[in-house]
C-alpha cells in the first residue's frame, strides 16, 4: 500500500516545474481531479487556465484580481502551445478521452499532455510525468469515491459526518437528536464493505436511519457491543475494537479513521495501513517517501549506458596492450 496526500501533490509538482516548457500558454485541467492539479501548476507558472470542455467551447476561467501572463479574451485561440493537465494516468481512460476530444477538434498539433503521477504501465500516454508510482496506490482527494471502498473498512463520525460535539454526547437524548442529525461530511458514491463505528450497539436503528436518509451505500454495519458510553471509555475500547474486526477480515485492505491517535494504533494492532485524512497520513507504510520504483528506473537506464559504452572502453584498453 502506497499513499500520496494533497500537499505530496504539490510538492511533486513543485519539485518538477523545470519539466514544463516554458512556452506553454494555457493550462487545461482534465476533470475532476485533474483541475485540482492543473490549478497547482498553473497558479505557479502564472498561465491562464481552463477545462478541458472550456477549451472545446472557447471558455476560459476568471483570472481574479491577479496579472496573468499573456491573459486576454482569445487565448485559446491564439495559443500556441496548450497543455492538458491530469492528476494522475491509471488505466488511460480519462487522458485518451481527452486525446480523441482533442483530435476531433482539430487541436492536435497545439497540444502536449501532462500529469502529476502515473502507474508503472502507462507514462507513455503523457509527454510530460513528473513521478512514477507504484500499486496498490490511495490518495487523499479521491479515497472516499472509489470502487476500492469495497475491501475498505470506514469509520462514520469525522468521516461520513462530523464529530459529535462534547456538550451533545450525554449517552441520552441530546445525543440521539444528533444520530438523527448529524451534519453528512464524506458521502460515498460507491458501496463500503464494512462500516466500523464505536457507536453503542443499541443506537443502531438511529445510524442506519441516518445512513438511508442520505443514501450512504454500505454492506456491513458494525458496531461496539457496550452497556454505556462510560463503559466503553472505561475499557479504552475506542480503537482496540475497530484494530480487532480489521485484523479479522483477511480482505480488507484499509481502515479510514477520523482520529490520528486512533488510525495510529488500528495500523500497528492490525497490522495493516489505516488512514486518516485530518492528518492527511497513512499510517503503517511508509508510502510517502521517494519511490524506489524510480531509483531503480534510473539505475536501468544508467546500466544500459555503461553497457553502450563498455566495447569501446574494452578496444581502447586492447589497443594500449598492444602498444606497450
Amino acid at each position: 500500500m502506497f499513499f500520496r496526500s494533497i500537499n505530496d501533490m504539490n510538492m511533486t509538482i513543485l519539485r518538477n516545474l523545470s519539466m514544463v516548457p516554458q512556452d506553454i500558454d494555457l493550462v487545461v485541467g482534465i476533470p475532476r481531479s485533474g483541475l485540482l492539479a492543473a490549478n497547482m501548476l498553473a497558479l505557479y507558472l502564472n498561465k491562464p487556465i481552463t477545462d478541458l470542455d472550456g477549451l472545446l467551447e472557447g471558455r476560459m476561467l476568471s483570472k481574479g484580481k491577479r496579472v496573468v501572463t499573456n491573459f486576454d479574451d482569445d487565448i485559446i485561440g491564439s495559443a500556441k502551445k496548450i497543455l492538458i493537465f491530469d492528476d494522475c494516468i491509471s488505466r488511460g481512460t480519462e487522458i485518451n478521452k481527452a486525446k480523441k476530444r482533442i483530435d476531433e477538434a482539430g487541436l492536435s498539433d497545439r497540444v502536449i499532455y501532462g500529469c502529476v503521477f502515473s502507474f508503472p504501465e502507462n507514462p507513455h500516454l503523457a509527454d510530460i510525468v513528473m513521478e512514477i508510482i507504484p500499486r496498490p496506490m490511495c490518495f487523499q482527494w479521491s479515497c472516499m469515491y472509489t470502487p476500492e471502498l469495497s475491501l475498505m473498512c470506514v469509520d462514520i463520525d469525522g468521516i461520513l459526518c462530523q464529530d459529535c460535539p462534547k456538550e451533545l454526547d450525554d449517552d441520552g437524548e441530546k445525543y440521539i437528536e444528533f444520530l438523527e442529525n448529524a451534519t453528512p461530511l464524506f458521502l460515498p458514491t460507491y458501496e463500503i464493505r464494512w462500516l466500523v463505528t464505536s457507536r453503542l450497539e443499541k443506537y443502531r436503528e438511529h445510524t442506519e436511519r441516518w445512513l438511508a436518509k442520505h443514501n450512504i451505500p454500505y454492506r456491513e454495519l458494525i458496531m461496539l457491543d457496550a452497556d454505556s458510553n462510560e463503559e466503553r471509555q472505561k475499557e479504552g475500547a475506542h480503537w482496540k475494537f475497530k484494530a480487532d474486526f480489521y485484523k479479522s477480515q483477511n480482505d480488507a485492505w484499509l481502515f479510514i479513521e477520523s482520529d490520528p491517535y486512533s488510525a495510529s494504533e488500528i495500523s500497528k494492532a492490525a497490522g495493516k495501513p489505516a488512514m486518516c485524512p485530518v492528518s492527511a497520513a497513512m499510517y503503517g507504510i511508509e508510502g510517502s517517501e521517494e519511490v524506489e520504483l524510480v531509483k531503480q528506473l534510473s539505475g536501468f537506464s544508467s546500466l544500459v549506458r555503461k553497457i553502450k559504452k563498455a566495447p569501446f572502453k574494452i578496444l581502447r584498453k586492447a589497443k594500449s596492450l598492444s602498444r606497450a
